[in-house]
């Protein structure tokens, strides 16, 4: 089968300045009989010696096409107008002619596309069998985010949701619903939610298979005579509110001898200096890793890592990182949401972030019994979030 692919992104292990990491572990995980000549607009802005090691690596061909010239010439200079549009920027996007020719007379089997603003290029190509990656549902990201207190606090973000939900809202509502074209989302809700906007259409949620594991792999045994807590991750607007309470938790906890003796605190990201620091003053051992070469060498290093997302869609790759190689995940539902773990059997979640307290203070009296739940993880993880897997079910859409 000849698959022809059409990206906003270009490929890459983990993702850079974008969702990139989606696209490159489907490709890698797919039969290698599925020949593929991949066009990519580079939005992530990779340079030509990593997307020659990419071409490599996926054993496919890359061909980029240039970003149009009035969309560069917008976001400098006319951005501020952007609220005008019925639709997201990126929507506006299309082939010329003589690109789709060129696409045309590759004489594909199908086409699969990636990035849910390029819906106009969909319908160019509407003669062919499609799949078209989203990944997530935008105006679910944006009806969340409006749904949020803490999220609109601030005014410029509460005014940039308000009207980019109905922009997303718009072009959703118009995607192609023909007999053959299907959507592959890496979100339960986000599948339900675009169903309930565009009655009618074939969207799949299918797992995301988005996480590197290294080699050997981690032996799962918590540290002595400290274990080891890891925050991976920058410190933004998804982890702002529930890591600062949670902060907050650990300075007032009746407990707080015993988590300074049994525990050390690393945080692995820009951003999270006042935590730090305000954590050291309070006598606990706490570390700070603003960037690692090696994202997964160095989480590799940890017992646990505590996910303290409170808004978003889709799946966290961070999250199917530490699971996938042995770290037992205490997170949000939202930090969880899509991955096929279970509380207390493979990972911890919480309801409420003073739940975090009561998970640690029980980790250390049993470690291993949660040692099992992490190891119950990565096997989740490895079965069920196998890229082999997930390529094979997406490619069988066509």
């Amino acid at each position: 089968m000849k698959v022809i692919g059409i990206s906003v992104m270009m490929p890459a292990a983990e993702n850079i300045r974008g969702t990139s990491a989606l696209p490159y572990h489907l490709l890698a995980g797919r039969d290698k009989s599925i020949e593929v000549i991949l066009y990519s607009y580079n939005l992530n802005r990779l340079s030509k010696e990593q997307i020659d090691s990419i071409a490599k690596e996926l054993n496919i061909k890359i061909c980029l096409l240039p970003v149009p010239w009035w969309y560069n010439f917008f976001l400098r200079f006319l951005l501020p107008f952007r609220i005008l549009l019925n639709y997201p920027i990126g929507n506006y996007i299309s082939l010329s002619f003589s690109q789709l020719d060129t696409i045309i007379n590759d004489n594909p089997d199908a086409i699969w596309i990636y990035g849910e603003e390029l819906s106009r290029v969909s319908r160019q190509l509407k003669d062919f069998r499609r799949i078209h990656t989203l990944p997530d549902c935008e105006s679910l990201y944006y009806y969340r985010m409006l749904g949020k207190r803490f999220a609109i606090r601030n005014r410029i973000r509460f005014w940039r949701s308000a009207f980019m939900y109905p922009k997303y809202l718009n072009m959703e509502k118009q995607f192609d619903k023909s007999s053959n074209i299907h959507y592959h989302l890496v979100g339960k809700e986000d599948v339900n939610f675009l169903e309930e906007i565009c009655p009618g259409i074939q969207a799949h949620f299918l797992r995301h298979p988005h996480y590197q594991v290294a080699k050997p792999a981690k032996v799962i045994s918590f540290n002595s005579p400290k274990i080891k807590v890891l925050f991976a991750g920058q410190y933004n607007l998804y982890m702002q509110q529930d890591a600062d309470m949670l902060i907050d938790c650990l300075m007032k906890s009746k407990d707080l001898s015993e988590l300074k003796e049994h525990y050390v605190y690393t945080f692995l990201g820009k951003g999270w200096d006042n935590h730090v620091e305000r954590l050291n003053n309070a006598g606990y051992e706490t570390h700070h890793i603003k960037f690692a070469p090696d994202y997964i060498e160095e989480i590799c290093k940890h017992d646990i890592q505590v996910t303290p997302i409170c808004i978003g869609t889709g799946t966290k790759g961070k999250v199917l990182d530490a699971i996938a190689n042995g770290l037992l995940v205490i997170g949000s539902w939202y930090a969880l949401e899509n991955i096929a773990v279970e509380h207390n059997i493979s990972c911890l979640q919480y309801n409420d972030v003073s739940d975090i307290i009561g998970m640690l203070k029980d980790i250390y009296t049993s470690s291993s019994h949660y040692e099992e739940i992490a190891e119950n993880g990565r096997q989740t993880i490895l079965n069920l979030h196998n890229n082999f897997s997930i390529a094979k079910q997406l490619f069988s859409l066509f």
